[in-house]
């Protein structure tokens, strides 16, 4: 079974929210309480809850998503370019990577804008 803090790993990756309300913060420091209008939130949050839950029917997806949650946990508060010994490290690329390595058991798909807007996967 996923662990608590597995979970919210995956909702960071996914970058949504556990709550049916959002505060935006405008410029001039001023906020206001932003509905999720239109429900654009809750299928995603659905759809990850119900991942959740298929993947804790697997002890062995249980194990591979755990592995990895750890992955990004490595890159998740460190989202600068680093160079180290003649490598430099992409964490927005790795973080695409990430997302499409959680695919096979989440089946949620997470698109730039534009980046795949001619393509549509199949399977």
């Amino acid at each position: 079974m996923l662990t608590d803090h597995q979970v919210n790993l995956l909702f960071e990756v996914y970058e949504i929210t556990v709550r049916s309300t959002t505060v935006v913060i405008g410029g001039e420091g001023t906020s206001r309480l932003q509905p999720d209008l239109f429900g654009s939130n809750t299928s995603v949050r659905q759809a990850l809850l119900d991942a959740i839950a298929a993947i804790n029917e697997s002890q062995s997806q249980v194990e591979r998503v755990g592995v990895i949650l750890e992955e990004f946990e490595c890159i998740s508060l460190d989202p600068s370019n680093i160079d180290k010994d003649g490598y430099q490290l992409r964490p927005h690329k790795n973080l695409a990577a990430i997302r499409a390595r959680l695919y096979p058991y989440t089946g949620i798909l997470f698109q730039k804008n534009g980046s795949e807007s001619n393509k549509f996967k199949l399977g």
